[in-house]
């Protein structure tokens, strides 16, 4: 019964696919000035290559990393952020989202797959330049073990995860499972991750960090809810090539300002009952600003990007 539950939850989170959310507004390249070359991996793996049509270009390239949801659409005005400072960005969606083919996500594991093909794309395409992995979420989590298996010049990791069963366990209790039954559960998703991906399945993103000594730089809000700071690859790491930023009264987006988090949490409280909303209830997302929910924290992206320079 405990492994029937185990995998009917992880089927909840990852056996469907991720696409865009209606009545949301997601922004294009061309609203920030981009050009975007649209890229395959050869597989089910679509992205696109964005560069500044303004800025100098610096012949450093960074992937992106996506978390949870959508694909890199939801990132938008952060990629076009590091474009402006004259990097080119590319930014794969992961399998079962968005642009990328896939009936759903299947794992966890599939982000760090979905960053090393990205890796191994790019390095075939710019050859030697200086290459950099940014991720959120479970992108941060993608990021830091995709380092591990492919060398890059340096990490920046936002609100990473440490496993995909400690994950599960912390997600289930945010979706109103019992504290005891999701601690009971965890071995349960352990094994299945076992199954479905050999022994990288519970890839730990804390010692890969540590051992892979590429620097690292780990950003986290101290009001973080979903990656709570025990559970979080920030409160866990340690080694010379690991720096921390926490942000203080930020949750799990702490690259955006405080309102910005704030009118996020506002409208992911719409998403779970958008399927019973009326046209009128609807009408919120026509008002909504989302430039406003978007709008990123200078502090925060100066040090992320005077980290980047750095390495």
């Amino acid at each position: 019964m405990c492994l029937l539950l185990a995998f009917i939850s992880d089927r909840v989170a990852f056996g469907k696919r991720y696409d865009k959310v209606p009545l949301v507004k997601y922004f294009t390249a061309e609203e920030f000035g981009l050009t975007a070359e649209p890229v395959s991996t050869g597989k089910y793996l679509k992205g696109f290559i964005y560069k500044s049509a303004q800025a100098v270009q610096n012949g450093k390239i960074i992937v992106f990393c996506h978390g949870m949801g959508p694909g890199h659409i939801a990132y938008t005005t952060e990629i076009a952020y590091f474009c402006n400072l004259g990097y080119t960005v590319a930014a794969f969606d992961g399998r079962g989202c968005n642009f990328s083919d896939g009936r759903n996500i299947k794992g966890m594991y599939e982000g760090v797959k979905t960053a090393v093909a990205a890796i191994d794309f790019v390095r075939g395409k710019f050859k030697d330049a200086p290459l950099y992995l940014v991720g959120h979420s479970w992108g941060a989590y993608s990021a830091l073990c995709a380092s591990y298996e492919r060398k890059v010049n340096a990490v920046v990791s936002i609100s990473a995860p440490c496993t995909p069963s400690e994950t599960m366990q912390k997600g289930a209790v945010n979706f109103g499972l019992p504290k005891i039954l999701a601690a009971i559960l965890r071995p349960y998703w352990w094994l299945i991750n076992l199954f479905r991906y050999g022994a990288k399945g519970n890839a730990n993103a804390v010692k890969r960090a540590e051992k892979n000594a590429t620097p690292t730089l780990l950003v986290h809000g101290d009001e973080d809810k979903i990656v709570g700071m025990s559970k979080s690859v920030f409160g866990k790491a340690d080694g010379e090539n690991i720096t921390k930023y926490l942000c203080k009264g930020k949750k799990h987006n702490p690259y955006n300002t405080h309102e910005a988090e704030r009118l996020l949490g506002e409208l992911s409280a719409k998403f779970s009952r958008l399927s019973k909303m009326n046209e009128e209830e609807k009408e919120y997302f026509k008002t909504f600003d989302f430039a406003a929910a978007t709008q990123e924290d200078a502090q925060v992206m100066e040090k992320i990007s005077d980290f980047l320079e750095c390495n």
